[in-house]
This record gives C-alpha cells, structure tokens and sequence, in this order.
C-alpha cells in the first residue's frame, strides 16, 4: 500500500483526504434531486459540476483529466452502457408490438390482477435476474413488459418497481455468474460452485419473505377498464420471444451485449414477418434531417441511464486512483478485535464504498483485499467473507436514490408509462418498496450477530479456529 501511495499521480491540494470532495459534492446534489423528483438528465449536472469545479482540487491538472478519461473508457462502464442501449432497443420492439395491451387483456381474463401481479413479477424478475446475473439487465428486459402491464391491472405503481428491482437484485445476488459472486470467489480463492451453493441459506428466506410481503401488499386501486376491452392483435405476443431469446442465451452463459443483440435481431425478424413492425420503422428519417424508428427512439430512451454511468465511472476512477479506497480501508481496519467485529467491517466497507462508488461489484473488489487479510488472521473462512460481501452488496446497492438499478427502474416507469395521465414514481417511492433488500441487510445484521450461515464443511467451508476466540462465543 505504502508502494502505491509513493507512486500516486493523482494528488490533491489540502491533503489526502481531498479525493473525497468531488464524490461528496456529487453527493449532496444527487440528494437535492431526488428530494425535488428531478428526472434522470438531472444527474448528469449532479455529477459533471464537480467533477469541473474539483479541477482547481488536483495538483497535477493533467493527471485529473486523464483520470476522468479513464473512468469514461472503464471496460465494465463500457460494457454496462452498451448493454444499457442494447436493453433500450430490445424495450421498444415490446412497447411499440402492442403486446403489452395484448398481455394485459390476458392477464385480466385470468384474473392475475393487483397483488397477485405484483407478486408474480417479482418471481419472474428473480428468474430473469438469476440467468442473467444482473439486476440493471434484468430492469429493462422485464420492466418494458410486466411495469405497464402491472400498472394496468391494478398494482401499485412504485411496488411493481420495487419487485423488478428486488429481482434483479436476487440475480446479482444469487447467480453463480454474477459479477458479485465471480468476484469474491476469485478475491477469496474459494470454489465458485460451493460458494454459490453456501449462498442459498441467506438468499431463499429473504426471497420467500419478500414473495409473501408483495403478495400481501402489492395492490391499490383496480383494474383499467380500457385495457380490458382494447382490441389486441394475438400475433404480439410472438414478441415474448424478443426477452426468451435473451434469457435463453444468458441461460447459455452468452455475454448480455451478445445476448442483448440477439433479442433485437429476433424483434427484427417477428415485425418483418407479421408486418406489425415493418423494416420501415427500424430507422426512419420522417422529415429533413429527422430521425426516428425504433432503434432511434430505443436508444434515446436509455440515454440518460447510460450517461450517469459514464460520469459514475469517473468518481470510481478518482476515487480509486487518488487513494481514498486505501483510506477507508485503513480506517476500518483499526476496529477489528475478533471474528465478529471482523465480519462487521467487512460488512461496513462494502456497504461504504457501495454508498460512495454506486456499483456493488466495484465494492466488493474495493474491499476484497482487505477481507481477505482480516479473515485470515480473525478465523473467518473464505466462504464466510464471500457472503458477508455478497449480502452487503445487495443492500444500499438498491435503498440509495441515486443508484444506478434505482434511477433505471424510475426511467422504465417514466419511458414506459401504460397511459397518458399514468405518473411516474420517484426514487424515495420505490425504496420502501424494495423489500428483497431491505430483508437483505436484516439478514446480514442477524448473520453477524448471531452467527447465522457459519458452518463447518468438509469442501473447505467456514471454520472458528482457536484464534477467534471469546468474541465467536
């Protein structure tokens, strides 16, 4: 650590501690938003103006931008804003078919209306979240289809967000190729498939509460009348294949930019062959110098997602390279006595660096090194250290107003609002609303305390060695 600090570039006038400041101003803006239910473009100002004004921070001006430059140009950034338009795209052959009126007829005529809905969108949501091992992947292949459907057969608006959003972060939590999971099993040198195993006690009963919770909740206000009577076209419904082609190669382990790519070809082909989405609304310039068509208006719609994560990226970069990980990671570390308050600060980094980072998985590798160093000399066990990190991650990943599966859910709700008078919710409506985890970070509280999930496997799992001592007891 003492070697990277001697070879730091990035240095700020006013000590060290000054590589928080453009994170915390973006902060403190990002909360007056959210307070003011400002919309997505709003953000980018909330994290652009900081980054512009902490210029005259930086002693080497140079090495700031530079350093900017290579947050834009982050390879997981990247691939997170490709899958973002991608996802968009995909969304709008489903917006623009009319399957949603379609599905919302059928779902009506079965009578799978208001909470039973809501819970039945949370079940597919964890399904899709568990193939494809992202939560934002998973908000805008399901949230195209079942928030306006759901919105239209009576659930309420911001528990339709949260479910999608609660299931995804099932997938990121659960899925044995999620980024988190792939993370902390290579950090933590542990085995990927007993890891992911030794994930099940914490994962089912949190997934079980939050089902019952929906279920029994989940509804205000009725059915839409409209939607119940709307002439359909039954041939939209061959536009389900559009998230079945995605998920079946996620199911393959495919790349989601690849996966992705494959659903908007499948949309392709389905509108050509039923004439309900001609090659002529691909890409259309409906005036001089216009443009529209559904990859146009697709990629417009994601836009403002994709360009926070862009400026996101940035605050990573300066962060990680200015040395503040470093800094929180040595604080913490003054507070560990025993396996307990161990587990604790591995709990409390993670949620930090979440908090501060706005991505899971980059706080998961931010305090992979630091787990890994105190478990082993604490007596915690690699598969504890994992799914202390995993579960933590699954917390204020989705509960903070301007997290990246937050601020996506409240764009589907905006962008593919059933009809026109229909409102969009706000980010301080959905957190309450995301059940799965908020059940999530009373699991890890009473894992901690209790010892909950720290068991004695003979593949390598969690052992209290001699050295844990008083405090494990």
């Amino acid at each position: 650590m003492d070697e990277n600090k001697q070879e730091r570039k990035l240095t700020f006038y006013g000590g060290r501690y000054m590589v928080f400041v453009p994170l915390l101003m973006s902060l403190v803006l990002l909360m007056w938003v959210a307070l003011n239910n400002g919309n997505v473009p709003v953000y980018w100002g909330a994290f652009l103006v900081p980054l512009l004004l902490c210029i005259f921070l930086a002693k080497n001006k140079y090495e700031y931008c530079e350093t900017i430059i290579r947050g834009f140009i982050d390879p997981v950034g990247g691939s997170l804003i490709v899958a973002i338009l991608l996802a968009g795209i995909a969304g709008m052959f489903i917006s623009e078919s009319g399957m949603v009126e379609s599905l919302a007829q059928l779902v009506i005529e079965v009578d799978l209306t208001g909470n039973r809905f809501v819970a039945a969108t949370f079940v597919i949501s964890c399904l899709v979240g568990f193939t494809t091992g992202t939560s934002v992947g998973t908000i805008f292949v399901v949230g195209p289809i079942l928030y306006p459907v759901g919105y239209l057969v009576g659930g309420t608006p911001a528990l339709l967000i949260g479910a999608i959003i609660s299931g995804g972060a099932f997938g990121d939590d659960f899925a044995p190729f999620s980024e988190t999971v792939i993370a902390c099993s290579s950090t933590q040198k542990v085995n990927l498939g007993v890891l992911f195993r030794s994930r099940a006690k914490y994962v089912v009963p949190v997934a079980v509460i939050s089902l019952i919770m929906y279920l029994l909740i989940g509804a205000e206000g009725g059915v839409d009348v409209d939607a119940a009577t709307a002439e359909t076209d039954p041939r939209a419904f061959l536009f389900l294949l559009v998230p079945v082609v995605v998920i079946v190669a996620c199911l393959f382990q495919r790349h989601l930019v690849e996966s992705l790519s494959y659903g908007i070809l499948a949309g392709i082909i389905i509108g050509a062959v039923t004439g309900i989405i001609p090659l002529s609304q691909i890409v259309s310039i409906p005036e001089p110098f216009g443009a529209g068509g559904i990859i146009v208006d697709g990629i417009n719609d994601a836009l403002p997602t994709a360009v926070v994560v862009l400026f996101m990226f940035s605050h990573i970069k300066i962060l990680d390279e200015g040395g503040g990980t470093d800094i929180i990671l040595g604080f913490a570390e003054r507070f560990v006595k025993g396996p307990r308050s161990c587990e604790a600060t591995i709990s409390g980094i993670t949620m930090l660096l979440n908090a501060i980072t706005g991505l899971n998985a980059a706080a998961i590798m931010g305090c992979a090194p630091i787990a890994y160093q105190l478990g082993e000399k604490y007596g915690v066990g690699g598969y504890r250290r994992s799914n202390i990190m995993i579960c933590s991650g699954a917390t204020l990943n989705y509960l903070l107003p301007y997290m990246v599966p937050l601020v996506s859910g409240c764009m589907i709700s905006s962008t593919y609002a059933p009809t026109p008078d229909a409102v969009p919710v706000t980010p301080f409506e959905v957190i309450p609303a995301q059940f799965y985890p908020w059940i999530t970070l009373a699991m890890i509280v009473f894992a901690i305390l209790t010892g909950y999930g720290r068991t004695k496997l003979p593949d390598g799992g969690e052992k209290v060695t001699a050295k844990a001592g008083a405090e494990a007891k």
